[in-house]
């Protein structure tokens, strides 16, 4: 299948001669890819925007990525698993806060008084304000993301 796509012939040989490919690889592009997948697609896009929607979507969102990674970890051994916990509990605090802006900007715009109490705003003025919010919000993912991004690449080089 492989030599059908971009003319790449199939890896065929020890598996000892992968380390070769890790050598020559662009790891700032590797850490740079990794962070702009969670941060826009599995951040902003599957978590974030469902809440704006309906602001409840964003932690059903959630709660389907914590069942997915429960169901590929499940038969991770111990071992392996320990690597990986660190670049787990970075990118899970980062979609926590994603799914906080989430809910807050669906709120905003469904119940404006509920989200600012004792502010009359219309629903424009409390959307607007709210994406302000959730923008300082979404520094905070943006920084956990990207050191998730560098601990998943470190842990790749050192395996």
């Amino acid at each position: 299948m492989g030599q059908f796509l971009f003319g790449l012939q199939p890896y065929i040989g020890e598996p000892g001669g992968v380390d070769g490919f890790f050598l020559g690889f662009d790891w700032p592009l590797m850490i740079l890819s990794i962070f702009l997948f969670n941060v826009v697609l599995s951040g902003f896009v599957f978590v974030t925007l469902p809440g704006l929607v309906f602001f409840p979507l964003s932690v059903v969102a959630l709660v389907v990525r914590a069942v997915l990674w429960g169901v590929l970890l499940i038969q991770v051994p111990t071992s392996v698993l320990w690597f990986a916990l660190p670049t787990l509990v970075l990118e899970g605090e980062g979609y926590v806060l994603a799914a906080f802006g989430g809910v807050s900007l669906g709120v905003s715009w469904l119940r404006p008084q509920w989200m600012f109490e004792g502010e009359n705003m219309s629903r424009s003025e409390s959307l607007k304000r709210s994406l302000m919010e959730v923008a300082r919000i979404y520094v905070l993912v943006a920084v956990l993301l990207l050191v998730a991004a560098v601990v998943e690449t470190v842990t790749i080089l050192s395996s």
